[in-house]
């Protein structure tokens, strides 16, 4: 709350320019809050799956096709019903203390205007205790698992009023009281409606730790190998391919790199190296697989490394290891007769020219880049101006993107990679059992 009044100085902004707030976060995420407001520990991450156990357990006691069918996602430890079990046992103490359950974006919200609630975008993600068809917390399942659906907030359309900003608010933040603050969502999907994608046939890649190709659809298409969600600021659906992005690149800074080495450099070294790493394949899942092999065992591998192989070699390698889980992800959707016709890149990883341009000729289609777009929080500023009545409609957001940089897809890069892609489908398949049988080796330790 403090970093909002020093962010207006730093800007110079005046208070009163401000028309309408809007927040994005990452998602899922597990805040337990007391009844004063008071977190009541750390927050769960979505990365974090810690709650195996807890998701086997929901799967043996509702079934994984009864689960899917309320929610359209699997059960799994990436999403919040795990978590929140897991919660239960380890810390029944913090859960019986617990008066709400907030995401990362909606506890601001709450601080801003002292109303608790969430959006679609995120609520989705809180599987299985969502029902996608009713678009609300599905009363079954919560009763089943023993959770009481008033400890999840009321859900909103993210581009919906919250609240206005209250008076200790205001004190606090040097804020207007009054200001209009939006619902608010999920920072992925934020960042599609930031960069302007609406329709299907679209797509936002964001790349940040995690690379998510969001994908809007009018209608759901509950496949519960990709991750199912809701769009913000406008009715549609998402569907979305996720994978290690980020991660993987700081692994490589880290591990490959001597101390002071840059993602420059090493970008520079793999710039160098022809398509395909000449021959070296980089299974990317250091933190295990989300989309769409929903591999929590699944581990990273460096296949078909000789002698001549280098630093820029492996880094390539690991470029293009993003991209293939990427066209994983791709793979299902074209399954389901989507064909993408422009794919636009967001956040930190797309200011990479040679990560952009691998990803357009491993995906096939055309990739746009806009320097200049606000990622997320561009999206949560249009969702302000929504709620504000500043704006009309999402297709502002089309107006907002502006200066893109366009990389257009090497049709003989293409012909290798989807050779490339080919074996690095089948390598994954094989190493399923082995994935299993380290991971048991590893616990005996």
């Amino acid at each position: 709350m403090l970093l909002i009044g020093a962010v207006l100085a730093e800007a110079g902004a005046r208070p009163e320019w401000i028309a309408g707030i809007g927040i994005s976060g990452q998602a899922p995420t597990l805040l337990p809050v007391a009844a004063a407001g008071r977190p009541l520990g750390p927050a769960i991450l979505w990365l974090d799956t810690r709650s195996e156990i807890e998701a086997q357990e929901i799967v043996n006691r509702l079934g994984r096709d009864a689960c899917e069918r309320v929610g359209g996602n699997r059960v799994h430890p990436y999403f919040l019903g795990p978590k929140l079990r897991w919660l239960m046992r380890h810390h029944q103490e913090v859960f019986d203390r617990t008066w709400k359950i907030f995401q990362s974006h909606s506890y601001p919200v709450w601080k801003l205007t002292g109303e608790a609630v969430t959006d679609l975008s995120t609520a989705a993600l809180c599987a299985p205790l969502y029902d996608a068809r009713s678009r609300s917390w599905s009363v079954a399942t919560c009763e089943a698992l023993g959770i009481a659906t008033d400890l999840l907030p009321p859900i909103r359309p993210a581009h919906t009023l919250a609240g206005t900003v209250t008076q200790a608010a205001a004190e606090v933040t040097g804020l207007c009281a009054g200001t209009p603050v939006a619902v608010g969502g999920g920072d992925f999907a934020c960042s599609t409606l930031g960069a302007g994608i609406l329709e299907a046939g679209e797509a936002c890649l964001m790349l940040g730790t995690a690379g998510n190709l969001q994908m809007p659809l009018r209608k759901p298409r509950f496949d519960s190998r990709m991750i199912n969600s809701h769009h913000v600021g406008c009715d549609r659906f998402l569907t979305l391919g996720g994978v290690l992005s980020g991660g993987v690149l700081e692994w490589c800074r880290t591990t490959l790199g001597s101390q002071g080495t840059t993602l420059d450099r090493l970008e520079a070294e793999a710039l160098v190296v022809p398509s395909g790493a000449e021959g070296v394949i980089f299974l990317p899942h250091l933190q295990g697989t989300r989309t769409p092999t929903w591999s929590a065992r699944a581990r990273g591998v460096l296949f078909g490394l000789g002698l001549q192989h280098g630093r820029g070699h492996l880094y390539r390698a690991a470029l293009e290891g993003v991209g293939f889980s990427l066209r994983h992800c791709l793979l299902v959707v074209e399954e389901q007769g989507l064909r993408l016709t422009e794919v636009v890149a967001v956040n930190g990883g797309a200011r990479s020219p040679l990560l952009r341009q691998v990803l357009s000729d491993i995906l096939g289609v055309p990739l746009l880049y806009a320097p200049n777009n606000g990622g997320a929080p561009g999206g949560a500023a249009i969702l302000a101006g929504l709620a504000a009545g500043v704006l009309d409609s999402a297709e502002a957001s089309r107006v907002w993107r502006q200066g893109t940089i366009r990389h257009d897809p090497d049709p003989a890069a293409h012909r290798k990679y989807e050779d490339l892609f080919r074996v690095y489908a089948r390598l994954f398949e094989d190493l399923q059992e082995h994935f299993e049988g380290l991971h048991a080796l590893a616990m005996e330790e």
